[in-house]
């Protein structure tokens, strides 16, 4: 794979991420026995049971730091120590693994993508052209230019000829569960988020899952970073355990086939 440096806008907003947002991602001592965890926004509730069922085994304690995948990719890129890097899509992953950040990864969760309104709206889809109405004047969505959700929105958007004119009704949030919180006040009419957001909140309704056809494969990889203790290595592992596919599969996602790890 050819080697590809991050943009200097890039790191220089990494670095001012890193300063404001996580504080806690300081230096790492080589071998570290407690865990920091770099973890897709969509993946926090999922995520955080998993952290506390390991812990209660182990007793290693789980830092967990939760963010859109561009904005942890943008922190690990400008310095971050980190152990653990699950990301919503493989692009910011090649670019962890392009700087020789990674030591090992694997492919570990799929998703896909629905469309959702407010859960007393009332309002009905029948196909996604449906979205183009006069009845949705906004519709909220991750980033389209950066954050995973929001690139598959729109990629299957684009897929459909609909993008062009949908995308001056686009409301943007920071990551997906921002979406969705928009949807969630009545900000938005409708948004488009991951089918795992649905299992998460009461106050909306899918509407529409997007044909499978439209999207790009929806996948997660899991990174095991440069210079990983044993106790990270051990994570790395029950992240792919039963224990831990039983509480993904609650939450939304789906399992990839086990591979060997790359």
């Amino acid at each position: 794979m050819q080697k590809r440096s991050l943009p200097n806008r890039l790191r220089t907003a990494a670095a001012v991420l890193i300063a404001a947002a996580a504080p806690a991602c300081g230096a790492r001592e080589e071998g570290s026995s407690s865990i920091l965890f770099f973890a897709a926004a969509s993946t926090q509730d999922a995520v955080r049971e998993i952290s506390t069922r390991f812990e209660a085994e182990t007793q290693v304690p789980v830092t967990l730091n939760f963010a859109a995948s561009s904005t942890l990719a943008q922190q690990i890129l400008a310095g971050a120590g980190g152990d653990l890097f699950l990301s919503a899509n493989v692009h910011w992953v090649e670019e962890v693994m392009a700087e020789g950040l990674a030591s090992s990864r694997r492919d570990l969760l799929g998703n896909r993508l629905v469309i959702i309104a407010p859960a007393e709206s009332g309002l009905q889809l029948r196909k996604a052209s449906d979205l183009l109405g006069s009845t949705i004047a906004r519709l909220s969505l991750a980033d389209p230019e950066g954050v995973p959700a929001g690139i598959y929105a729109r990629d299957a958007l684009r897929r459909l000829d609909l993008w062009k004119s949908l995308r001056s009704k686009v409301v943007r949030g920071s990551d997906v569960r921002q979406a969705l919180f928009f949807v969630e006040r009545g900000e938005a009419e409708a948004g488009i988020v991951y089918s795992s957001d649905l299992r998460i909140s009461e106050a909306v309704q899918p509407l529409l899952e997007l044909d499978s056809a439209s999207i790009r494969p929806i996948v997660y990889p899991l990174v095991l970073l440069k210079s990983p203790g044993e106790a990270a290595k051990r994570f790395f592992e029950y992240l792919s355990s039963p224990e831990s596919a039983e509480v993904f599969r609650r939450f939304g996602f789906s399992m990839l086939p086990p591979g060997v790890p790359c």
